[in-house]
């Protein structure tokens, strides 16, 4: 089977010959476009095709439509969630939409699908404005990642995705363009709730459609004001890293001695408002971190000696403190929070002042080098919710070694979001790249006991949580109808 010649002629009249491709090899390498999900769902596209505007996408739908052709999109990206599903399938690649403006007055970016953000952060650096690069890494797509997750740990303070999502371009999956927000009535993206008309909710809830719903080219992005001094690139890959202006930036690691005492006083960092970044360190990740460049075995050695001295009930958190407006600032915080770690009996240890991860970069990719290969279990609920959920998450992952490897369950992860109103909990296991299926196993039996127990998973299976969360399934498949007649967008 393949795609039909007068629609491949056609595909090819849209971006010019160089841009679309039925070569098997081509192809081949685009079924795995996704690094997250089993390759025995994955088929290999008809065609891949690469748009430069817009206008060029919803020619590319409309030919789907005519010819019923399936269709998915991807862009840059670390770790994708769209993948052909289906035969003869035309794969958007829309890494070509590569266009970003910046508007410094009133804070905002204005990106295609292309843009990456580091390509976004470097720009915005330059003006005294900042955004924040994901843990999937800063060559990830901008838009991709702002309407699917959009989470990271600088959303202690500015919030997750669907908070920074002002206004949208929408290619709809019949070809239609449906402007939302402000740029409904004009050509500026500054606001997402109107005054057209508001789907955001529609785009995405906790997680976004996975182009299920067509495809996205446009979006307004909220930035935000940083310091003026510059952030220096200091040392040499593997070991690099950003210098940051010690008058403003002040990084802390505390040890608390219950995992109750930690969570407790993040609450406290909360209420008082204060941090830029603030999160748990599982011993895993120091691990990983100090034997960057070395390779797994380097890791290994360090972990072996490293794991027999975990003290089972600590629990670290790592605070980025914030001078926002004034040296001053800076001050306060750090008052504030020595008050809330001895009114918990932590310990805090003053860290470098730099950054590694959260302003440029990001190295979510490090944690390959455990075993080869790892899957996350990620759900957003309260810091309550997620740490009962890890207790859960460890004994089922007890239950799957080996082959999961022996990590001594030292990778729950607890990043609260919006000064402590919402928090992901991300429980990572590892495991060798032939035990790859060990991690799914686990990965579907955790999403029982999720759905069981009243969590809400990030991507949730709609077989298991279909039943406990109001049927919602059947409302996805009903607008998927009314938007997608022809049943062409990413099916399944």
């Amino acid at each position: 089977m393949s795609i039909p010649r007068e629609a491949y002629q056609t595909l090819q009249s849209i971006v010019g010959t160089e841009w679309v491709s039925d070569d098997p090899a081509i192809c081949e390498a685009d079924r795995y476009c996704s690094l997250s999900s089993p390759s025995e769902e994955k088929r290999r596209p008809g065609c891949s095709i690469e748009p430069a505007s817009t206008e060029e996408v919803q020619a590319i739908v409309r030919v789907a439509n005519r010819y019923k052709l399936p269709f998915v999109v991807t862009s840059t990206f670390y770790s994708a969630g769209t993948y052909a599903r289906k035969d003869d399938s035309i794969l958007i690649d829309l890494k070509r939409m590569n266009k970003l403006e910046i508007d410094e007055e009133n804070m905002y970016a204005i990106v295609e699908p292309g843009v990456a953000f580091s390509a976004l952060q470097a720009d915005l650096l330059k003006r005294g404005l900042f955004t924040f690069v994901p843990g999937c890494g800063g060559h990830s797509s901008v838009v991709a990642n702002t309407v699917n997750m959009g989470d990271a740990p600088l959303g202690w303070r500015h919030g997750i995705g669907y908070q920074r999502l002002l206004g949208v371009e929408w290619v709809l999956p019949d070809g239609e363009l449906l402007k939302m927000g402000s740029f409904s009535m004009a050509r500026d993206f500054f606001w997402g709730e109107g005054p057209g008309p508001d789907l955001r909710g529609l785009l995405r809830g906790c997680a976004g459609h996975q182009s299920r719903l067509g495809i996205i080219t446009r979006i307004g992005v909220k930035v935000f004001p940083f310091v003026s001094e510059e952030l220096v690139p200091d040392g040499w890959a593997y070991h690099t890293t950003m210098k940051l202006p010690q008058n403003r930036f002040k990084w802390y690691n505390i040890r608390f001695y219950s995992k109750e005492d930690a969570v407790n006083a993040i609450f406290e960092l909360g209420k008082c408002e204060i941090g830029l970044i603030v999160m748990t360190v599982p011993p895993i990740f120091r691990g990983v971190a100090r034997t960057r460049g070395v390779g797994c075995g380097g890791f290994w050695e360090y972990w072996k000696e490293a794991s027999s001295k975990l003290a089972r009930q600590q629990e670290d958190l790592r605070v980025l403190l914030y001078g926002i407006g004034s040296d001053k600032r800076l001050e306060y915080e750090e008052k504030v929070l020595l008050d809330i770690v001895a009114d918990f009996k932590g310990s805090p240890r003053e860290a470098p002042c730099q950054d590694e991860t959260n302003f440029m970069a990001a190295d979510a990719i490090c944690a390959n080098v455990v075993g080869g290969r790892f899957s996350s279990e990620v759900s957003y609920e309260s810091i309550n919710q997620a740490v009962r959920y890890s207790k859960v998450v460890d004994k089922i992952t007890d239950e799957h070694r080996p082959p999961i490897l022996q990590e001594y369950n030292s990778t729950d992860w607890i990043c609260p979001y919006e000064l402590g109103y919402i928090a992901k909990m991300e429980c990572l296991r590892m495991a060798a790249v032939e035990d790859n299926y060990a991690l799914q196993e686990w990965k579907n039996d955790c999403q029982d006991a999720c759905a069981k127990g009243g969590a809400y998973s990030l991507v949730p299976d709609n077989k298991l949580f279909g039943p406990v969360w109001g049927n919602y399934p059947e409302k996805e498949d009903k607008i998927r109808a009314l938007f997608d007649p022809n049943h062409v967008s990413a099916p399944e």
